[in-house]
């Protein structure tokens, strides 16, 4: 076991790297919200000696914060308060340490940070801790304990949420409203909203400053120190003791305290209401402010004076009933903690809990005596678990009767009651944060979301909140509306994302979309005429010209974009009957052998890209606010037909440059033939020995052979290439036998007149013998 004295010589250990052990760790609210810099380390230490250093060495208050974080508590993760050291070595404020050892009493005591064991009288005092903390915290004295990350860094003051304007209507201040819960960091984590309704004059305000001073002090909850000093003037909600109401409408702290909770921290915000039971206005303006104090409480406290008392059980009832309209309405639960406060309590000595206890189960069996139960939403609330009772003596006469609400002039009982009351609400309080219906923890953001809604109720249903039941019927209507507001939503979204979709959006011309709307609109109406509990004819009424409105402003867009698309679709169509008619030109083309056999298939596939490139810029500039993935289309669809178009072209091309070989050849086989047949012509003795009726059989059989070849060998189509390679072949074989028939008549005439003259001198040389 170390002393005291070696205690205070042994390393400091403030921080400990590395993970915590899981059911002791706290996820690090701050680091969520931006890191505090490095931290100065030594084997996951740091000494005392190595900390003054870095404090001498740091540079304003920048650097002061950085090193504020190594010395936090790892049970609070706020600055340590009252350091003790334990066995171990490890540094915890001791108040947290107390209250995480009665936590865990059954385990036995061992330290949160290295779980070694210790025993629970050993916390010692540290006192050089405790003069460093002072020294780093003393350059942030204008930041208070209360910010949390990203806080508004000037002091919190009272703001009014909701004030009653001449004509006793509740107006929201929704840049107050935001100001509490949607700035300082609040606006993205838990929160937890201290509230307090009840007769007026009964001290609310009283109570909700002792809050602000328990919340603003960094001091151990069991320690009595944070309610001030003696003569200490009290601070905050405005207060007074005397008669006249001070509070109207609702107010709220501008800021919110932070306090640590198993998954981070969670923001407290602080609510005084006015004392509504017997407000001066009708009954309709207390019913509205209990809608809202109902939003903006997680922990509900009902202040009443000396005993529950019948009206105190009627507002009660009329709570609660309100509570479950709003809580219908936007998925609360209606009550989530209500405390019932009992001030000026004299009828036993048994005070606080304990008294309050058994006051509430007085007050439960007097309800339950009455059959049937006059209040029987009150009797349900307090018989729940979610439900107290504390009794609070009477404070003394010098509170009041126009004191400043400082301690000296407080009774003893008062004070006690007073600081057990605080104290237990406050350490309870990330208990209590707000939730939905299931459960789920709503932010800031989100809640307030919810208040404005429920003011733009209000500020449509004037005469809705005169009672409970017709709050319900107002809720309910304003549900139906909103519904066909949805529902005309989706319409009109349906519409619109049919608008930009040309060849739907011409489906339907800006006459026909217009009556589409009147029927819609027609529908909804006598849907939520349907639905809706007494009718209310101002609010169809605004919502005809609402969705009039909106149905108006879509059909003046709507009309434009259907003359653009129809621009738009005359160019495209005007662009593909130019492609139709260039492709028909070109398969013409591909008929004609010849001309076919001029354009080979990569000159043809450049000529219908040119097109193509020609077409589409025409569009580009004949089309409104051309769309790129209309011409994207058009240009796919152009590709596309020209694609199919080569095909067949090429097929075309292939064949007819087939069928021009066979025939070529045929053409040169029918050449030879008659170069052969005109050498044999030129020789008399050849040439007489075929007649022209005989050359021109043979001339007729070749021709007839070589078609016949081409004709087994020619791809289709051949038969009008046949017959015009047979009229060729024919005229060529006919101008040969032509000729040929006058060279066989020379040949014949000149053996005719060799063979004359052969018999004359036969005849000269037969006479000259016989003489």
């Amino acid at each position: 076991m170390p002393t005291a004295s070696s205690d205070r010589t042994q390393t400091l250990k403030v921080k400990v790297s590395g993970e915590r052990p899981a059911c002791h760790s706290v996820q690090r609210h701050a680091e969520s919200q931006g890191g505090r810099g490095e931290k100065s380390e030594i084997n996951g230490e740091l000494t005392s000696g190595s900390v003054l250093e870095s404090v001498h060495q740091a540079s304003g208050i920048r650097g002061m914060e950085q090193l504020r974080e190594d010395v936090t508590c790892s049970i609070c993760l706020d600055v340590l308060s009252d350091p003790v050291s334990i066995e171990c070595g490890h540094s915890f404020g001791r108040g947290c340490l107390s209250t995480h050892w009665s936590q865990i009493s059954a385990q036995g005591h061992c330290c949160p940070e290295c779980w070694a064991p210790c025993s629970g009288d050993r916390m010692i005092p540290n006192k050089r801790v405790k003069n460093l903390v002072e020294k780093i915290t003393k350059p942030l004295q204008e930041e208070t304990e209360s910010q949390g990350p990203g806080a508004q860094p000037e002091p919190g003051r009272p703001v009014q949420l909701v004030h009653l304007d001449e004509e006793e209507n509740l107006i929201l201040d929704e840049e107050a409203l935001s100001r509490c819960l949607e700035q300082g960091g609040v606006g993205d984590a838990p929160v937890c909203l201290v509230s307090i309704i009840g007769e007026q004059r009964r001290g609310k305000s009283f109570l909700l400053n002792y809050l602000l001073r328990r919340l603003r002090s960094p001091q151990d909850a069991r320690d009595g120190s944070w309610m001030g000093r003696e003569d200490e003037p009290l601070e905050g909600f405005e207060w007074r003791a005397d008669e006249e109401r001070v509070t109207k409408g609702v107010w709220a702290w501008s800021q919110s305290f932070w306090v640590p909770a198993k998954a981070g921290k969670v923001a407290v915000l602080l609510v005084d209401t006015e004392g509504s039971m017997d407000i001066e206005s009708n009954k309709e303006t207390s019913i509205k402010l209990s809608a809202f104090s109902m939003l903006l409480s997680s922990y509900q406290i009902l202040n009443t004076g000396c005993r529950v008392k019948d009206p105190d059980l009627e507002y009660l009832e009329m709570f609660v009933q309100v509570a479950e309209v709003v809580g219908e309405a936007y998925g609360l639960e209606p009550i989530q903690h209500l405390d019932l406060l009992v001030r000026d309590w004299s009828s036993s000595r048994v005070l606080g809990a304990q008294g309050g206890e058994q006051h509430l189960r007085h007050v439960r069996q007097k309800l339950e005596a009455k059959s049937p139960c006059k209040h029987p939403k009150a009797l349900e609330a307090l018989k729940g678990n979610r439900s107290r009772c504390y009794l609070m003596p009477f404070p003394g006469e010098r509170i009041t009767m126009g004191s400043e609400g400082t301690l000296r002039d407080m009774g003893e009982n008062f004070r006690e009651s007073l600081r057990d009351y605080v104290t237990t609400l406050v350490s309870s309080a990330s208990q209590h944060v707000q939730t939905d219906r299931h459960g789920e923890m709503l932010t800031g953001t989100q809640l307030a979301a919810k208040i404005k809604n429920l003011s733009d109720v209000m500020k449509k249903h004037h005469f809705g909140f005169s009672s409970p039941c017709q709050m319900a019927i107002t809720f309910h209507n304003q549900r139906v509306v909103d519904s066909a507001r949805t529902d005309h939503a989706v319409f009109l979204r349906e519409k619109h994302g049919l608008s930009q979709r040309m060849v739907d959006c011409l489906k339907v011309d800006p006459s026909a979309m217009a009556e589409q709307f009147v029927q819609h609109c027609r529908s909804l109406l006598e849907q939520c005429w349907k639905e809706m509990e007494e009718p209310e004819e101002t609010l169809l009424t605004a919502l005809e010209v609402e969705l009039t409105q909106e149905a108006d402003t879509f059909l003046e867009t709507y009309g434009g974009r259907y003359q653009c698309h129809a621009n738009n679709q005359r160019a495209m169509d005007s662009a593909r009957r130019d492609h139709a008619d260039f492709l028909r030109e070109k398969h013409g083309l591909s008929q004609r052998m010849v001309d076919c056999l001029k354009v080979d298939p990569s000159a043809m596939a450049e000529q219908l890209v040119e097109q193509r490139r020609s077409l589409l810029e025409r569009c580009r500039e004949e089309m409104e606010e051309p769309e790129e993935t209309l011409l994207m289309a058009l240009k796919a669809e152009l590709t596309k037909e020209a694609q199919t178009f080569l095909e067949k072209y090429r097929r075309c091309y292939e064949r007819h440059a087939f069928n021009q070989r066979t025939m070529d050849s045929a053409r040169q086989d029918h050449a030879d033939f008659l170069k052969e047949k005109d050498d044999l012509s030129q020789h008399m003795f050849n040439c007489l020995m075929v007649t022209p009726s005989a050359m021109e059989k043979q001339f007729v059989e070749k021709c007839r052979s070589l078609l016949e070849r081409c004709q087994k060998e020619m791809q289709e189509p051949k038969e009008a290439l046949l017959t015009a390679l047979e009229k060729e072949l024919t005229r060529e074989a006919n101008g040969f036998l032509e000729t040929y028939r006058k060279r066989f008549q020379c040949h014949l005439t000149i053996l005719g007149q060799r063979l004359g003259q052969g018999l004359i001198l036969l005849f000269a040389a037969k006479s000259s013998f016989s003489h």
